[in-house]
């Protein structure tokens, strides 16, 4: 009998190890590289068209196929044609809510898949709930969701703020609306980069109009914009010089910058005034504070402003581009593009700042026509590399500086430090061109010894003894020109303006 039991462990435990070696063959000829023709595909709800994609690989391969979805040949080797196709999406003799999956052709190791995203359309506010503004704050993203009978209480460039006196939410959309209006909308929930709700719409219908709007008291954070913030679009006012959509408060590191603002507030007209100004807080892209605004004050002219620009307009881009901020963080790794990457419907950075007049110089010790070395952060400009230099040509002026009147040009700026520590040794001139004629004008260095922390310097050059007019031309690049060494530097907030 104890024979018997020993024969028969000894052939249990052949089986399972010729078992256990065929397993591991198995897994031997799977592919170590798998790739699709494509990432996603379509299907409408009813139709039963069939889609055919193509699976590359090296050896074996297996799909993983959720329920409602065919794949044919579900496994293979080598590269093949695959065919997909999928049910139909309805309940009850109607369109269901569109659905959502993957199928996954598998090789051996977890990197060695092939993900394509199936998407099926259905009727997507099927089951649909309705919530209220404090409802639709809290919610994940991409719910669907429809909010009836809400007041709008601001309009924007790209859609409008609804309001119940306490959530503020921002609608974005296309269609046509006043403040007063009572609207219905119909969308998605999504939050923005700065964490802060909105509903992307896709239908808008407006109850009634020529409603009164009661706006809160709005918290003043003109003392405190360096370091406010909230986790929800509350209602805020600040005071402070504008100079273009900036809102400079004095004193302060941080600005305040209205973003899509429409034509009927009438900032175009306040530049340089000042102002007081009270909207909605947008979220922070230090050193700017965001904010949409529903009133702006005019307080009396501050300033003649001739030119001004915060390149906070480059904020699209610098969100393309996943553009760092190099100087704010003192973090030499930040990312920075170089100005053709980053492009908003085919419109790279360079092409915008140039369709907006600026001129931009490159060059290396031995051309004057360098390739690109010109860099985009957020939301500012980077220049130069090791052996390149470069530098700004200024749009021209709208207007005539008037005849006796001098100029003022101010910005900020800061040289790039080396990861040894030591400090990019650049020197600024301003050059004002006008034909063949050329003053130059020294920046004061900054004079920073190794290891010294990044930070912006402000600078201010009086234009004494030159015309400025609609022709001229103003030029900010380094002294050290031409050179095989690093002379690297940041540029923002350009402003020119009538002297006191």
């Amino acid at each position: 009998m104890k024979r018997i039991c020993y024969y028969i462990m000894v052939f249990l435990l052949l089986a399972s190890m010729n078992l256990l070696e065929g397993c591991r063959d198995e897994e031997s000829t799977l592919s170590k590289a798998v790739l699709a023709s494509t990432g996603a595909l379509n299907f409408e709800a009813t139709g039963r068209l069939e889609k055919v994609i193509t699976v590359y690989a090296d050896a074996d391969w297996v799909a993983d196929v959720p329920e409602w979805v065919t794949v044919t040949p579900a496994l293979g080797t080598g590269t093949m044609d695959v065919t997909i196709s999928v049910t139909e999406n309805m309940r009850g003799g109607a369109a269901d809510n569109p659905r959502k999956t993957a199928v996954v052709f598998k090789g051996s190791t977890l990197a060695s898949r092939a993900e394509v995203i199936i998407f099926q359309e259905g009727d997507k506010y099927r089951d649909c709930k309705e919530y209220t503004l404090a409802e639709l704050a809290v919610l994940a993203n991409e719910e669907v969701v429809s909010v009836p009978q809400i007041t709008v209480t601001t309009v924007t460039t790209k859609g409008f703020i609804v309001s119940d006196g306490i959530v503020n939410i921002l609608m974005q959309s296309s269609s046509t609306v006043s403040v007063g209006d009572k609207v219905s909308v119909k969308g998605t929930k999504l939050s923005d980069t700065y964490s802060l709700p909105y509903v992307e719409c896709d239908e808008v219908n407006v109850n009634s109009t020529g409603g009164t709007v009661s706006y809160p008291i709005a918290t003043d954070i003109t003392d405190k914009v360096n370091t406010y913030t909230s986790a929800s679009r509350a209602f805020v006012m600040v005071s402070g010089i504008l100079n273009g959509n900036n809102i400079t408060v004095e004193g302060a590191n941080y600005s305040v910058s209205v973003i899509d603002a429409p034509e009927s507030l009438g900032i175009a007209s306040l530049n340089g005034h000042k102002v007081k100004v009270t909207g909605y807080f947008a979220g922070v892209a230090a050193p700017v504070v965001r904010l949409i605004a529903t009133k702006v004050e005019d307080k009396g002219l501050y300033e003649i402003i001739y030119f001004a620009d915060d390149f906070e307009w480059l904020q699209p881009w610098a969100e393309a581009g996943t553009a760092g901020q190099t100087v704010e963080m003192n973090n030499l790794d930040a990312t920075a593009p170089q100005l053709p990457t980053p492009k908003i419907d085919g419109i790279s950075a360079l092409n915008a700042l140039i369709a907006k007049g600026y001129e931009f110089l490159r060059v290396t010790p031995s051309s004057t026509n360098a390739s690109e070395c010109i860099y985009l952060q957020q939301n500012y400009l980077k220049f130069g590399k090791t052996g390149y230099q470069a530098g700004i040509i200024l749009p021209k002026l709208e207007e005539d500086v008037p005849s006796g009147a001098t100029a003022v040009l101010s910005f900020v700026w800061c040289p790039m430090r080396q990861g040894s520590g030591v400090i990019d040794p650049v020197n600024l001139i301003v050059i004002v061109t006008n034909g063949s004629n050329e003053t130059t004008f020294d920046v004061p260095v900054a004079g920073w010894e190794s290891g010294h922390r990044l930070e912006w310097i402000a600078a201010e050059v009086r234009l004494d003894g030159v015309t400025i007019s609609k022709d001229t031309r103003i030029t900010i690049r380094q002294s050290n020109w031409q050179l095989s060494t690093a002379n690297r530097w940041f540029l923002d907030n350009i402003k020119l303006v009538k002297a006191n």
